[in-house]
């Protein structure tokens, strides 16, 4: 996986799941699937990203923290402001598992949802974040601590500003949200996937030095929203990669 990068000029007994709820519509990622007269591209999910925060900064202290990541919107051209949809809610589904041998039930244990409202003159949409825990009343939230709305970054925002923690306070836990646009970090040889596809034969495909990254410029819509494990876990016992 590529670096998070600015927009373009759980190894564990939890499953995820990545779904988009539109008019009872349900989406689930393989990168892009096109667009349709009933579905527009940025309800198009492209990847799910699951991972403990320390084993990619290596602060041992950050142990506690799960990151998850949902990209939508692919191919979106450079220097060009795409927004969420209005219409839909971004829904990040998390299912238990008691033990790292058992397989988690596919249930709905937990959903982290994200509602975004019209964009502004600034080109940034306000975002309601909701929490749903064991079958639970929705916990909602549309402020961060400050009492300042959740807002989306923009294509102008700084790299300093972009990265800006919008702490959110929502069923009694600490979230830290971040929507807007990021590059791709997607790698595929689409070429030399075609080629291999319509051969069968793996010879034609590229080797790690010459393969062409086609989503390289390309930019994403991005969800990265950073939980606490332990909100996450029902009686202590889920495992997340220790």
């Amino acid at each position: 996986m590529k670096e998070m990068k600015a927009p373009a000029t759980l190894m564990a007994a939890l499953a995820l799941g990545l779904s988009l709820g539109n008019a009872g519509i349900a989406r689930a990622s393989d990168h892009d699937d096109g667009e349709s007269e009933i579905k527009g591209r940025n309800l198009n999910l492209t990847d799910l990203y699951a991972f403990r925060e320390d084993n990619q900064s290596g602060d041992a202290t950050q142990k506690g923290n799960l990151i998850l990541i949902m990209n939508s919107n692919p191919k979106s051209l450079a220097g060009e402001q795409y927004f969420f949809s209005t219409q839909a809610q971004y829904d990040l589904h998390v299912s238990r598992g008691s033990t790292r041998g058992t397989a988690p039930t596919t249930s709905d244990d937990v959903i982290l949802r994200f509602q975004f409202g019209a964009p502004d003159k600034s080109n940034r949409q306000a975002i309601t974040v909701s929490t749903i825990k064991d079958g639970g009343a929705a916990a909602v939230a549309t402020t961060v601590a400050t009492g300042a709305p959740i807002m989306t970054t923009n294509l102008s925002d700084s790299k300093a500003n972009a990265l800006t923690n919008n702490v959110v306070n929502v069923g009694g836990i600490s979230l830290t949200v971040f929507a807007g646009l990021r590059e791709d970090p997607f790698f595929f040889d689409v070429a030399a996937f075609f080629k291999t596809r319509e051969t069968l034969k793996p010879a034609f495909a590229s080797s790690p030095a010459t393969a062409i990254d086609f989503t390289k410029g390309y930019n994403v819509n991005t969800i990265v929203v950073r939980v606490p494990i332990s909100y996450l876990q029902k009686s202590g016992e889920q495992v997340f990669d220790t």
